[in-house]
């Protein structure tokens, strides 16, 4: 294996644009003022332009045209140059802009640690104050480096928070309609489905719906669910083994109608179920379905529903 180093990594994940616009303008910066980091991308950009199927584009305001013009990475210090002695306007305002994307939370780029749970995964990690993460199929978190001074964690989809009591700082779990603050629990924080959850095994969380500004507490064994669309709220008791049942590799449909649970079916094999009649949708489904692969839950759903299940293309399947 290679041993790359992080200056190496930002300028590759720049090169495959595999980074944001607010996050390119940062890298820019970075590449002004850094030399060491500047010489790193002029190695590297010399392999990338050397490459012969090196066609994915490069879209910066300051970089696009060192790419073109004759491929010559050696213009690059030239760039640095020019940029020092007659940009220095573009730059403020680049800096501006993205100081801005960062005080308004428009962009990830202040989140330095970024989890992935790959599909049909379910991954656990130790954060830095000790807390535990276990994500659900498909789910991610971010995070800051300086964790212990900023606890705040940025979810999308769902994960189970085992957390690290600590009176002084408190640790907060953001998605995109919700806010969880907790000094030292464990909760289940669901942003995948219409009906968003935040379900509390043990301990106090409060939650603050972002849209209404309405704060709620929540004690053991209550959950707070949230419908983006209908703007209903609903405080409820809830079965803490059935909500928790995905992190044993369980599917559990516990009588839900079919549209209901596609969302869940669908994070938890990372693939499309489709329904096509509004019958079936309305058609109620229950089973439990533990450390089943997609073709063995096929042959279970269609036994036990009466429904037909049938591959179409990719990864979509139809309901019928």
């Amino acid at each position: 294996m290679f041993n790359i180093s992080q200056k190496e990594k930002k300028c590759l994940r720049y090169l495959i644009n595999e980074i944001s616009k607010a996050e390119r303008s940062v890298f820019e910066i970075e590449l002004f003022l850094d030399d060491d980091l500047l010489s790193t991308f002029e190695n590297s950009q010399t392999i990338w332009i050397s490459y012969p199927i090196s066609s994915l584009p490069i879209k910066s305001f300051f970089f696009n045209w060192i790419i073109k013009k004759d491929y010559k990475p050696v213009k690059l210090k030239h760039i640095k140059f020019y940029l020092k002695k007659k940009s220095a306007l573009s730059l403020a305002f680049v800096l501006v802009l993205c100081l801005g994307f960062n005080l308004i939370g428009m962009t990830p780029s202040g989140y330095t640690n970024h989890r992935i749970a790959p599909k049909r995964q379910w991954p656990t990690f130790i954060l830095p104050d000790s807390s535990t993460v276990i994500l659900n199929s498909g789910s991610e978190v971010k995070y800051f480096s300086d964790f212990a001074k900023r606890k705040t964690i940025c979810l999308k989809e769902e994960a189970f928070f085992k957390v690290t009591k600590n009176a002084n700082t408190p640790f907060i779990v953001n998605t995109t309609d919700f806010e969880v603050k907790v000094l030292g629990t464990d909760f289940n924080a669901n942003s995948a489905t219409s009906d968003q959850t935040v379900s509390l095994a043990k301990g106090k969380v409060n939650v603050l719906l972002k849209e209404s500004k309405d704060e709620i507490d929540l004690l053991p064994n209550e959950e707070l669910v949230w419908n983006a669309r209908t703007k209903a709220v609903i405080k409820r008791n809830f079965d803490v083994l059935k909500c928790l049942a995905w992190e044993d590799n369980i599917l559990l449909l516990d009588d839900e109608i079919t549209e209901d649970a596609l969302s869940k079916i669908n994070q938890f094999y990372g693939v499309n179920f489709v329904i096509t009649g509004s019958a079936i949708a309305k058609q109620h489904i229950r089973g439990l379905f533990k450390n089943q692969i997609i073709d063995e839950f096929i042959i279970s759903l269609e036994f036990i529903s009466d429904l037909n299940l049938t591959r179409t293309f990719h990864n979509n399947i139809e309901i019928r």
